[in-house]
């Protein structure tokens, strides 16, 4: 195997005063793990880590056309937005931990336990009988999915240049499409045909195919002999930030359980609630002291926030993330409730989205390898996603599909140009030896906003709907017993079959401009991401420790 020792002098480093001390080990555990790969060999790895990418996204994405059934089997009607807010919360709290163990204990490691743990989760999703049982099983689905996907990138860039990585991140993205395209798909059959139940059945032995794929494909008994030469056993234990870990996982989980049950679940002016903001913001201030002065590897180094341009696009990746994730998850809403079509055709509106996030994270890969750049990737993809955007408020009763087919595939370009683009880009504004814990950093603003972003898309759905329930009381055009069952079912697909065609007609406009009110935010969240791209520097594809002497004395970032 082709091996890049490649080291550049960290008194080139851009000024960043809060990561002086791990310097020096942060960079020896980057050359341990760095491995250039002869095509071949790489693409071989690209192949094992794409079934594991596939893997999880098609997991997770498979419950947004299934939750009105799980809801219904589960008597969890007025809670089963939960199911999608566990596995993102879980998901959130774990990816500030993956990028800094990864570095310690090694990325095949980390990633077969990932999938372990992916594996054992959804086996008991399918044997859930209550609805907290399931959202329980959902968080530790959502700890494997973030293991996965946080490992599938930094594997990546282990094996390949920067240069490179705009190609085969793109090859990968094409894996993130694939998998929202056929895991709702995969799900829906199973709804028709059989039961929600049996799709986590068929989960795990499918993840141990991929795990064994992943253990006989990709090789990394040199790369833990060096590690093993930085890092004792011993010393890999003693090196943990286990402050950081705890008051990482307090503060995220104090803070969004809050903010995903408040107004639903709990009063907003609960002691509970205000409770969990006051001791969750404690704990989020102290993990911000405890990661700046205590451990010698952080697991965010605050040193990433001091650099302009790659905190616009990290918290980009926050505001996207409550886009993206908020509007997969209310998108088969309207197909189902508003539209009336049954889970297979959801599935199948569904896929001009994906599809085309699949082809264009492929084209958008290219031209980045091609031109050496992603400024303008970037920036092309906020502003089609903000038009896209615009136009979903079009959407209403009678919308032809032609035309919602056609607005999808205008936001899966956008979406394709953003988010495997994105990390290549957060990658080159930073150091080489901070790949992995830059990559946890953008999927962890990017899970915590897609878990605000659903919390907030219920808390609008919810209230919205409830408001016009009230209007409806009083001018008696629906019978009282049937808005007493909406308020009971508002996350659920709700049957209308006693219902006059008026009465039908009224219900669809209730449910549309509930979901509307919340396509209304999108369009500010994307058009913030679109305006901060325009401030980004680009000094193309190189990490900000390998840029030439000459470009960096120019260089601003």
């Amino acid at each position: 195997m082709e091996r890049n020792d490649s080291s550049t002098s960290s008194s080139h480093l851009e000024n960043d005063p809060l990561s002086e001390k791990p310097k020096d080990l942060a960079d020896k555990l980057g050359d341990a793990h760095l491995n250039i790969l002869p095509t071949k060999k790489l693409m071989i790895c690209l192949f094992a880590l794409s079934l594991g990418l596939f893997t999880a996204f098609a997991d997770q994405t498979s419950i947004t056309i299934a939750l009105s059934n799980i809801s219904k089997d589960l008597n969890a009607e007025t809670t089963i937005n939960w199911a999608g807010t566990a596995s993102l919360l879980a998901n959130c709290v774990c990816q500030v931990l993956f990028g800094r163990l990864a570095d310690i204990f090694g990325r095949k490691n980390i990633l077969l336990t990932s999938l372990g743990i992916l594996a054992i989760a959804d086996l008991a999703c399918g044997f859930a009988q209550t609805g907290v049982q399931f959202y329980i099983f959902r968080a530790f689905a959502g700890i494997g999915q973030g293991g996965i996907q946080s490992l599938t990138m930094v594997m990546l860039s282990d094996i390949c240049t920067l240069k490179q990585r705009g190609r085969y991140q793109g090859i990968l993205g094409s894996q993130v499409g694939l998998g929202n395209a056929l895991g709702p798909f995969i799900m829906s059959g199973f709804i028709e045909h059989s039961s929600w139940r049996n799709f986590y059945h068929m989960m795990p032995p499918l993840i141990v195919l991929v795990m064994i794929t992943v253990w006989y494909l990709i090789d990394s008994k040199r790369n833990a002999q060096q590690l093993n030469d930085v890092l004792s056993r011993r010393e890999k234990f003693r090196k943990i930030d286990y402050l950081g870990m705890l008051f990482s996982t307090a503060s995220l989980t104090l803070l969004l359980i809050p903010i995903s049950g408040g107004g639903s679940t709990y009063a907003w002016d609960s002691s509970i609630v205000i409770a969990m903001f006051v001791v969750g913001g404690l704990c989020f201030v102290g993990f911000l002291i405890i990661e700046w002065k205590v451990p010698k590897l952080p697991m965010i180094p605050l040193g990433l926030f001091t650099r302009f341009s790659l905190s616009l696009l990290l918290g980009t990746n926050f505001l996207y993330g409550m886009a993206y994730y908020a509007f997969t998850y209310y998108l088969p809403y309207y197909f189902q409730i508003v539209r009336g079509l049954d889970s297979i055709h959801s599935s199948v509106i569904l896929l001009p989205l994906v599809l085309t996030q699949s082809i264009f994270s492929i084209t958008a890969g290219q031209l980045m390898s091609y031109t050496g750049h992603y400024y303008f990737i970037v920036v092309f993809g906020y502003g089609i996603w903000t038009v896209a955007c615009g136009l979903c408020l079009l959407f209403d009763d009678t919308t032809t599909w032609g035309v919602v087919s056609g607005i999808l595939i205008i936001m899966g370009i956008g979406v394709g140009f953003i988010f495997q683009p994105s990390m290549v880009a957060v990658q080159s504004l930073a150091k080489k030896a901070e790949r992995a814990v830059v990559i946890s950093a953008r999927n962890v603003l990017r899970s915590f906003g897609g878990a605000v972003g659903i919390a907030v898309a219920s808390l609008i759905v919810s209230n919205s709907l409830l408001e016009q329930i009230k209007v409806e009381e009083k001018l008696d055009n629906i019978p009282t017993s049937y808005l007493n069952y909406l308020k009971s079912h508002i996350f659920t697909r709700i049957e209308i079959s006693n219902l006059d065609p008026s009465q039908v007609q009224i219900i669809k406009d209730m449910y549309m401009k509930a979901i509307k009110d919340f396509f209304y935010l999108c369009v500010p969240l994307l058009g913030i991401c679109f305006v901060g791209s325009l401030f980004v520097k680009d000094h193309g594809l190189h990490c900000i420790d390998e840029i030439p002497e000459a470009k960096k004395e120019t260089s601003k970032v």
